[in-house]
């Protein structure tokens, strides 16, 4: 039992890890179809989260830009509807963004029409089409800068608790060690014989516990390095 508690920690913490290495830093151009099934210009990014985690950075970032919500299209789409993007255009647009789930995460497609059968591409506004794609960058950055800082904060916490475990720990043996040396200095009994050898036992465990938090503690301060060093390339991301 012990043996497979070990093991379901160590999955777990190598699941977390991965996670965290994972990450892509890309914009392409996609063709996508909107809720007319009608194709357009996109731009994509391929990001590494399930579409309800994209879909909640994309209306945080939209909310926090333009003080206005999203609206939803059915399950997969998301739309600010007629909102004024001055660095893009000074034409007020409906964007659309389109999720779209994909092995080991999600694709995020950004289409922008200034009217109800006008959209940008490179044939047209090609000029706002490119500056689109500057704006999905920003919210690739936005995204993975929450998704880090959330685990960041989320490994620091747990870090935290397994240095308290760990302190915690070396006070109760302390504390038993302390007890052991009071009992054998007024005479040793076999009652207090017995009491130290149960105390020595919760040592023991002590002992055991301490080893695998810092083991853990030890991999969960290497998953925090690698956040930060991701967190840091997003930063750089242009």
């Amino acid at each position: 039992m012990k043996i497979y508690y070990l093991l379901l920690i160590a999955a777990m913490l190598l699941s977390a890890q991965n996670n965290l290495q994972a990450q892509t830093l890309a914009v392409e151009e996609r063709s996508v179809k909107n809720e007319e099934s009608i194709e357009l210009s996109s731009w994509t990014a391929r990001l590494d989260q399930n579409a309800e985690y994209c879909m909640n950075t994309y209306g945080d970032f939209i909310k926090e830009l333009f003080k206005t919500k999203v609206d939803s299209r059915g399950k997969t789409m998301l739309v600010a509807e007629k909102t004024l993007m001055p660095e893009i255009s000074n034409l007020r647009l409906d964007q659309r963004t389109i999720f779209t789930p994909e092995s080991g995460g999600t694709a995020v497609s950004f289409t922008f029409s200034p009217g109800y059968d006008i959209h940008f591409n490179k044939e047209k506004y090609a000029s706002e089409f490119t500056k689109a794609e500057v704006f999905v960058k920003n919210f690739v950055r936005y995204h993975y800068q929450k998704y880090y800082n959330e685990q960041i904060e989320s490994l620091k916490n747990k870090i935290s608790s397994r240095q308290n475990d760990i302190e915690t720990n070396s006070k109760r043996m302390d504390k038993n060690n302390k007890t052991i040396l009071s009992n054998k200095s007024e005479g040793e009994t076999d009652k207090t014989k017995s009491k130290n050898e149960k105390i020595l036992r919760e040592n023991d465990t002590y002992t055991a516990e301490t080893a695998t938090k810092r083991r853990e503690l030890l991999d969960l301060e290497s998953q925090l390095a690698k956040a930060n060093e991701n967190l840091r390339k997003v930063l750089d991301y242009k």
